[in-house]
Parts: structure tokens; C-alpha cells; sequence
């Protein structure tokens, strides 16, 4: 990790003395990025606060305008960098070639001594930003600037009891509980009890170093001011592992290469997907080490193994293709030994869990091609609606076909919606 030099003109301190100001970096994950508000972004950050969600959680304020936005900006955030107590960085997205704040991260009362220091995070999202993998991106940004670049040894997170996303989010960032402490938290402008949560340096520096990837690297960035030199933190994506006991959803390993060759060698896969023709293991080694790890890392597309949980065997692979806020598609591929078992379905499942109680999404979709009754039929016991036909959309290997479309809400059952209406339904 490479320390930041701290800014022209700054005094310089003796090694016993801790240096308080503090630089605002230009931190990059991706299509995630960390940076410092401006008063341009003072609409943006009264938005924020506005959000339902922030309301009730976080005590924002819902009445913020965009002219106390700014004084904030140019007042206590400001402040706060000054004295190195209280950094808040603004959560941009890149997206279709522009760029838009969609939340908050802070690293609060932090006090950093010649042997470390601690802090805390807060971070407050917009609707438009929740979804795509931002939160965890940002946190994961935030943990290496805090560790790696302000040398602390412990973060803190606290959320309010309840508050059953904020806790995921933290401990899929590698917090772990600490206390549940009366008092310590905040709902709908109310005390409530609070769930303290702690990472330390040592931990998350383990957790970089048994990434799947290389560690962090460091690169140049533009900060908000233009002028150029402060660090860039590209993140390895750490991908979880869920599990229901029948299957187990991981990310894709080298021996699972033979495997996936042959499942995308089926006759299923070349007829209903679009796998490359003549899959060899070559295929299946960019799949692996390239394509899924880039899926994570930008966020657009989460791919994960399903593997058998007695042999760690591969039956097939599942995805969210995040294309749109709020909203992914799903995509699947199992290998002939799997299908007719229900692994698929319980794999889609715990995807779907997943994709709602984790990635806060609202929507799923499913596409297959017409006539796939077998991928319809599945989305059908899913509890996915049928939404019609689109004539021409499906792309089948440079020719035109007929694609379905099914939904599922965050809000609807798991199970069928209507009577099933394909191939063999009873005749009404």
C-alpha cells in the first residue's frame, strides 16, 4: 500500500506526532468510485437524506434542502477533512458514460495515533444506487483507504437492531458482531437498540491476501479538484458462498474447468444458450480466470458456481446480469447430470434470496428463447409471471428468434402465480 504524501504547503510533523490534515483521495472500484463532495453535489446530497430508508435508519434529515446541503458541504464536511476527524466521501457510479453521486460514505471519529487508531463507517444510499454491488464496493474502497492508507487498526460499524441489510452489508465486507448494545441505535427518529460491528487491519489485510486475485493495486486518479497524483484502490471482489444444504453457490475454481466444458458441450447449452461453439478447456480457463472475476469486479455480471455440497462437484453455473439499477437478469447453465434433480431450482432460490435480501434488488428477470419450455417451466415454479413474447429478440447464434419474458418481484411468492399453461397442462 502506498502512503499518500500529504498536501504542498501542509507543516511537517515529527514520527511522534500524528499528522491531522488529511488529503481527499479519488478512490476507483470499477464503475464505484470515492471522492470528496463539492457544492455542485449539493442537490445530490440532500437526496440523499430524503431517501425512506435513510430516514428510518440513519436519522436523516428529510427535510434538507439543497441550499443546506451546501452549507454543510462547504461547512462541517469540510471541517471534517480539515481535522482529519470525519471523512465523507461521495459514492459515484459510473453508468452508460456518465457519472452520478448515489450516496454517502463516511469514516467517522476517527482518531488516528502513532500505532494506528480507530474509526467508524456510515454509509447511506440512494434507491438508484442499491443493487449493483455499489455498497460493498464503496466499503471495500473505504476499508483499504482506512487501513491501508491512514494506518488504522480497527473500524467500527454500527447499525440499529433490525436493520438486517446494513448488518449483511458489513459482514460481507468482513465485520463481525460485537455487541448488541441498548440504546445504540436509531429508528424513525427514535432511540432503538443498536448492533456494534468490528474488522480490524489484521483481518482485512488476511481477507486480501486469500483473495482469488492479486491484492489491491494502486493507480492514479484525478481527485475532485483536477489536479492528479492521488491514489486509485482497484479492490479484488470477494465472492460469498451460500448454501441450503442441497446445494452450495461459490465462485468458479480451476478444477471445475473439465466439468464446465462438458456442460457447455451439451446439446441443452448449444441449443437454448449462447456458449461458444467447440467449448474447450481454453473456453473454459478465460471463463474462469477472466470473464467471471471482471463480472465481479465492475459489477455487471455475478456468477457463481452450483456444486454438490458432499463432493464440491460443478452441476452448473447461475448469474445476475445487473444492466440496470434495481434490477437483474438471471442466467443459467447445468450440465446434463444435474438436470432433473432440482438443483437448478434450489440454486435459483438462494439466488433469488440473494439478489433481494443482500443486493436489495426489486426485480429478476428471465428470458428463454421460444420454444425452451423447460427454462419457462422452471421460472414458473419460481413464482416469475409471465410477461409476453418478443418477437426477434433472442439472438440465436446470428439468427433471429422469439424470446419470453418472465418477472419476479422482490414482493411476490416463491411459488407459481398462475396455472401452468405449456406443455402438458390439463386441459381446461
Amino acid at each position: 500500500m502506498v502512503a499518500v504524501p500529504p498536501p504542498r504547503g501542509s507543516r511537517q510533523v515529527s514520527a511522534s506526532v500524528v499528522q491531522r490534515s488529511t488529503p481527499a483521495p479519488a478512490l476507483a472500484d470499477g464503475p464505484t468510485s470515492l471522492r470528496r463532495f463539492t457544492t455542485a453535489d449539493a442537490a445530490d446530497f440532500a437526496a440523499i437524506h430524503h431517501d425512506p430508508l435513510n430516514v428510518k435508519w440513519a436519522s436523516a434529515d428529510a427535510g434538507m434542502t439543497a441550499e443546506r446541503a451546501a452549507e454543510l458541504i462547504e461547512g462541517s464536511v469540510a471541517e471534517g477533512w480539515d481535522n482529519g476527524s470525519l471523512l465523507r466521501f461521495a459514492i459515484v457510479e459510473r453508468l452508460d458514460g456518465g457519472e452520478r453521486v448515489i450516496g454517502t460514505l463516511s469514516l467517522q471519529n476517527v482518531h488516528r495515533t502513532p500505532r494506528g487508531g480507530a474509526g467508524s463507517v456510515g454509509i447511506k444510499l440512494l434507491a438508484a444506487g442499491r443493487g449493483r454491488g455499489n455498497a460493498g464496493r464503496a466499503v471495500g474502497l473505504a476499508c483499504g483507504y482506512a487501513f491501508g492508507t491512514l494506518g488504522l487498526a480497527v473500524l467500527h460499524w454500527s447499525t440499529t437492531v433490525g436493520n438486517a441489510p446494513s448488518r449483511a452489508l458489513a459482514e460481507r465486507c468482513g465485520f463481525t458482531l460485537a455487541a448488541e448494545i441498548p440504546g445504540f441505535g436509531h429508528k424513525d427518529g427514535d432511540v432503538a437498540d443498536g448492533w456494534l460491528l468490528v474488522q480490524s487491519a489484521a483481518a482485512w489485510r488476511g481477507r486480501m491476501a486469500g483473495s482469488a486475485t492479486d491484492k489491491p493495486a494502486i493507480a492514479s486518479a484525478a481527485p475532485a479538484g483536477g489536479a492528479r497524483g492521488e491514489p486509485e484502490l482497484d479492490i479484488a471482489a470477494v465472492v460469498p458462498q451460500l448454501s441450503d444444504g442441497n446445494v452450495v453457490l461459490r465462485a468458479l475454481r480451476e478444477h471445475d474447468a473439465d466439468q464446465l466444458v462438458i456442460n457447455c458441450s451439451s446439446l441443452e447449452a448449444i441449443r437454448w444458450t449462447t456458449v461458444p461453439l467447440g467449448y474447450t478447456r481454453e473456453h473454459a480457463n478465460h471463463f474462469i480466470n477472466t470473464i467471471t472475476p471482471d463480472g465481479w469486479r465492475t459489477g455487471d455480471t455475478l456468477t457463481f458456481a452450483v456444486a454438490d455440497p458432499a463432493t464440491d462437484t460443478l452441476l452448473g453455473t447461475v448469474d445476475l446480469q445487473c444492466k440496470h439499477p434495481g434490477a437483474a437478469a438471471v442466467g443459467i447453465n447445468f450440465g446434463e447430470h444435474a438436470r432433473g434433480t432440482g438443483a437448478a431450482e434450489k440454486a435459483v432460490r438462494l439466488l433469488a434470496d440473494y439478489a433481494f435480501n443482500q443486493l436489495n434488488l426489486s426485480y429478476l428477470h428471465w428470458s428463454a428463447m421460444v420454444p425452451n419450455w423447460g427454462s419457462r417451466k422452471l421460472a414458473w415454479k419460481l413464482g416469475f409471471a409471465f410477461e409476453g413474447q418478443v418477437r426477434g429478440a433472442f439472438n440465436d447464434r446470428g439468427t433471429p428468434a422469439d424470446r419470453w419474458i418472465l418477472t419476479l418481484a422482490a414482493t411476490d411468492p416463491r411459488a407459481p402465480q398462475a396455472p401452468w399453461d405449456g406443455p402438458g397442462a390439463p386441459r381446461r
